[in-house]
């Protein structure tokens, strides 16, 4: 299972910024203390004008999920359901790999890799102190500052990233957001082992647009594994040796 930390109580992490104001249980919480005061109040809370206030708060707070904790990535290979492939790696001890079902030549893009932008800082200090696994699925951008996580709340690779951050958050998208939903195919992509033949997948980082984008550096076969280099400051200690 590929390892991306790339340098190339209960948790939650909040990656939206001081917005915990406007989510609906504010709103729920404002009908609860009102009901006891009387149909006059009751009345108040279902006007127009509070519907109407109530309505802009759920958009802008959907509309800052989808700023900030949306999944980020894509797949851009032709007939992606069917070209890739996730099953047991070649390698040893590494778990579940990524293989290609049909060839495909030098240049092709296989898409985005997957995950909801956060500060890696806080990413780091929250997230990886609760569920140190998630470490290994995260892509750490070249300049440190942010990092791609496409675990899920409890540090984990699913099928898909749903997105999320803290627990309404992710509630939003897996339920009514679920359709924003992102492939996580490309995080099983392994590293080969010292003297397997070299990689066929590269990677480049676009700070910009905060995404990297992998593509095929040669021609590749049907069949064969997807091997991608993790750069200088991977550990390697514990790689298993190449059986003969």
């Amino acid at each position: 299972v590929p390892r991306y930390e790339h340098s190339t109580s209960s948790f939650q992490l909040f990656a939206i910024p001081g917005v915990s104001s406007l989510t609906p249980e504010t709103t729920s919480t404002f009908l609860q203390q009102h009901q006891s005061s009387g149909s006059s109040s009751i009345s108040t809370i279902l006007s127009p004008q509070a519907i109407a206030a109530s309505a802009s708060i759920s958009v802008t707070y959907l509309s800052l999920l989808l700023a900030f904790d949306r999944p980020r990535g894509r797949l851009t290979i032709p007939d992606a359901a069917n070209s890739l492939v996730i099953n047991q790696s070649r390698v040893p001890n590494a778990g579940l790999g990524l293989f290609l079902s049909k060839s495909y030549p030098e240049g092709t893009v296989l898409g985005t890799y997957p995950g909801v932008l956060r500060p890696a800082e806080q990413f780091y200090s929250t997230k990886c102190r609760m569920y140190p696994q998630a470490v290994g699925y995260s892509w750490r951008f070249s300049d440190s500052k942010y990092v791609l996580d496409p675990t899920d709340d409890e540090g984990n690779i699913d099928m898909y990233c749903y997105g999320g951050g803290d627990t309404l958050s992710n509630m939003a998208f897996q339920t009514i957001l679920s359709f924003m939903r992102v492939g996580t195919e490309l995080t099983r992509i392994n590293e080969p082992p010292i003297g397997a033949g070299g990689c066929n997948v590269s990677a480049r980082e676009n700070l910009e647009r905060r995404e990297v984008v992998f593509t095929l550096c040669r021609n590749v076969v049907a069949g064969e594994e997807l091997f991608l280099d993790y750069g200088l400051d991977y550990d390697r200690s514990n790689y298993a040796p190449r059986p003969e």
